[in-house]
């Protein structure tokens, strides 16, 4: 087994920039090619550092649905509106948005207008739109929310079924679990749920085989309290 093998992908992050920074470095001695499944931003409080930190670090991310809801709600892009929401603005920001506002402004602004100028100025605007729908590997698929056949290559973002199975393993988030949740030859659910004071996860895996190497958790700050 050769390491150009090998491959690291973290969880759900939302913001959660300590908890990242400690998996960071023991992902580092087994493989500096790391993927994220997305959803880096909101509800936490460190969004913005979480995303200089995965840039600085080429660490690669798939979209999550909170990056979608940022990006449609800087685009004023309202078609599709959620049902009980005025606007996608009003949708980001009720799911978290505004931690991700306060990570940038600091928590005298809710300044929409003003966030977007500094969200844009950073190159952080830049980097999350050009986020994939999925990542596709010798023997992987990244993406945030399981691939089922017959629906819309966006479904992944917000899809909480239980993935198709398909000729090569899912690695997702999106649905927060205890654990690492790993059906063999099928997917495997790494969200475990840290800013919900779970912890923060990652695998490695040899993408040649879809061989599960380890698992890597490091406890939610508010556990550590």
């Amino acid at each position: 087994m050769t390491k150009e093998k090998i491959i690291g992908v973290i969880g759900d992050i939302h913001g959660c920039y300590s908890e990242l920074c400690d998996l960071y470095k023991i992902l580092l001695t087994h493989t500096d090619d790391i993927y994220s499944v997305g959803d880096l931003i909101d509800r936490g409080r460190d969004s913005k550092s979480v995303i200089h930190f995965c840039i600085d670090n080429n660490i690669k991310p798939v979209m999550g649905n909170h990056e979608d809801m940022l990006i449609r709600a800087i685009r004023k892009s309202n078609y599709e509106i959620v049902p009980g929401y005025e606007t996608n603005l009003s949708h980001w920001q009720w799911n978290g948005g505004v931690q991700t506002i306060f990570s940038y402004l600091g928590k005298k602004s809710r300044s929409f207008r003003k966030f977007t100028t500094e969200f844009r100025d950073c190159g952080h605007y830049d980097f999350i739109s050009k986020f994939p729908l999925k990542i596709e590997l010798d023997n992987c698929i990244i993406s945030h929310g399981g691939i089922k056949k017959n629906k819309p290559p966006d479904n992944v973002l917000w899809n909480r079924e239980i993935p198709s199975k398909l000729k090569k393993i899912q690695i997702i988030g999106h649905t927060p679990t205890e654990n690492v949740y790993y059906k063999p030859n099928h997917y495997m659910n790494i969200d475990t749920g840290c800013v919900f004071g779970g912890k923060l996860t990652a695998v490695v895996i040899d993408t040649k085989s879809d061989k599960l190497i380890r698992h890597i958790s490091v406890p939610s700050e508010k556990k550590r309290k």
